[in-house]
């Protein structure tokens, strides 16, 4: 695999383009990564070229090798354990997505919204890296409060595939308008 440098989209609205038509990618890896005593549970929600959309996440952790060849690994964090956490989610297949986002929800933190808590405070990010080379990171900056955070978006509706930081915390899950 022939990386290139790290490029990290510190800001919300910043973008980076994927290498898909250049190098030939044909996968993806986004991690969450995090360090505070905090259960956070990784999401993708998807819509297919085709139109079709889902959602992959600890209940419905997706298959590789079929529709929608998105699959997360395990639920980690839980019982709000701090350390080395990490949640993971694969894409096997980007050509037949059009739209893919990355997103966090806090489970089962009561009164984490009354306490002041946010999502800047966990020390996370989502690192997205292709077999192309591609290495983006996206942290969680948002300092609103809210249950879920949308962190990334990877739009593949144009000529060539960008991963786009979102950082936008709200109280319910992120629905069809983020797709």
């Amino acid at each position: 695999m022939d990386l290139k440098q790290k490029v990290t989209l510190k800001q919300k609205g910043d973008s980076s383009a994927l290498q898909l038509k250049q190098k030939g990618m044909t996968s993806i890896h986004a991690q969450l990564t995090w360090t505070q005593a905090v259960d956070l549970d990784l999401h993708a929600f998807y819509k297919t070229k085709a139109g079709k959309t889902g959602h992959v996440f600890f209940g419905n952790k997706g298959k590789l090798n079929q529709e929608p060849f998105i699959m997360l690994d395990e639920d980690a964090g839980v019982g709000n354990k701090a350390g080395d956490n990490e949640e993971n989610i694969r894409i096997n297949q980007l050509e037949h997505l059009d739209t893919l986002i990355i997103a966090t929800n806090i489970f089962k933190f009561l009164g984490f919204l009354s306490r002041g808590e946010n999502f800047a405070k966990y020390d996370g990010k989502v690192l997205v890296t292709t077999n192309a080379g591609d290495v983006i990171e996206v942290p969680l900056t948002s300092e609103e409060k809210g249950k879920w955070c949308v962190i990334a978006k990877i739009d593949n509706t144009g000529d060539s595939p960008k991963v786009i930081n979102v950082n936008q915390v709200q109280k319910e899950e992120p629905g069809d308008e983020w797709l």
